[in-house]
């Protein structure tokens, strides 16, 4: 069994950082290539790895020494880097989301079909200690029949947050706002906690910042689950900080609600605290980009170096754009939409 990977790194903003610090920390990984357009950017992570800079992502995909390409870029690239480098039989790390259309992402999960690398998308959540004790008790049948869910994600993004990127705020390079940037982590936990979700009526709109940015800033919705459940969906970037994220869950036997980390059970309307996240303290996006992180790209790598799938690949990962872009059509003609099956 091989015990090393060569990686190439592509986009080296914010959220390269998280996969710079594991990777770094990792016996089994070499970073041998980053990329970034920004020269800044570049300098600064060839000076931290050692490894050799690109300007253009098609040079690191064409080298025949990499094994493993992290796609750390803006959302609009995911789709094409990633493709391209299935095609040359790489693996493929990619972050959230996995493309900004549906269309996108099946062609990347074909593309990991034919391919002798495997595609993986980036949805730490699940490995957060609420998550992973939620989803215990329901593998143990603890639970029963899950009645209703609910998601609340309030936080707080300015104009300049979305005009001095480039890319955000265009709904071409973005895919969205709120939905497909901050809360997409909540829509995949409502289906991988809660099960497939069969159709929904959303609507969304651009309140705060509809000077600056033609993607939705508000979303309220409500949807209905293949098993029959019921849900109601809220979320927003016009609030005044980053609040922790809210999902409850109702069960038939009991009732749990995630802030953040942190897991709660309810009885008579009063929470007691059943599971404390390491990062507990913290709020908002930033609490989400630490050890939960760093256990999927570890885990990633283990089950590559060991020949086995990883759980989270394309298919499993598509439930949460699809939820993004039937709230977006669903907002658009003013009715139900049917979510795809894949």
């Amino acid at each position: 069994m091989r015990k090393m990977l060569n990686v190439g790194i592509i986009g080296m903003g914010g959220i390269s950082r998280v996969h710079l610090d594991c990777l770094l920390s990792m016996e089994n990984a070499s970073i041998v290539a980053v990329c970034d357009i920004r020269k800044d950017r570049l300098a600064e992570a060839v000076k931290r790895t050692g490894a050799q800079g690109y300007a253009d992502w098609r040079d690191v995909v064409a080298r025949d020494d990499i094994d493993i390409i992290h796609v750390t870029t803006p959302h609009y690239l995911h789709a094409p880097i990633s493709i391209a480098a299935l095609e040359t039989g790489k693996h493929v790390l990619t972050e959230k989301p996995m493309a900004t259309t549906t269309e996108d992402a099946k062609k990347m999960i074909a593309a990991a079909e034919k391919s002798k690398g495997t595609l993986s998308v980036i949805f730490q959540n699940r490995y957060n200690a609420s998550s992973v004790a939620i989803r215990e008790l329901q593998e143990k049948g603890d639970l029963g029949k899950l009645l209703c869910a609910r998601a609340s994600v309030c936080w707080h993004r300015e104009a300049p947050y979305y005009t001095e990127s480039g890319w955000r705020g265009s709904l071409t390079t973005e895919g969205g706002g709120t939905l497909i940037n901050q809360s997409i982590h909540t829509l995949d936990l409502l289906s991988y906690l809660g099960g497939p979700i069969k159709r929904v009526l959303g609507h969304i709109s651009t309140d705060l910042l509809r000077d600056s940015i033609e993607v939705e800033d508000n979303c309220h919705a409500v949807f209905e689950y293949e098993s029959g459940a019921k849900g109601v969906l809220h979320t927003t970037n016009n609030y005044g900080i980053d609040a922790p994220v809210m999902l409850e869950f109702v069960f038939e036997n009991a009732t749990y609600q995630l802030h953040a980390e942190n897991l709660f059970k309810i009885e008579d309307g009063i929470p007691t605290l059943v599971v404390q996240g390491q990062n507990a303290k913290h709020l908002g996006e930033k609490s989400y980009w630490g050890d939960s992180h760093k256990f999927q790209i570890s885990k990633v790598y283990d089950c590559i170096l060991k020949g086995i799938p990883f759980e989270i690949d394309g298919k499993s990962a598509f439930p949460a754009l699809n939820l993004v872009k039937a709230i977006q059509e669903s907002s658009k003609i003013n009715n139900w939409v049917e979510l795809e099956k894949i």
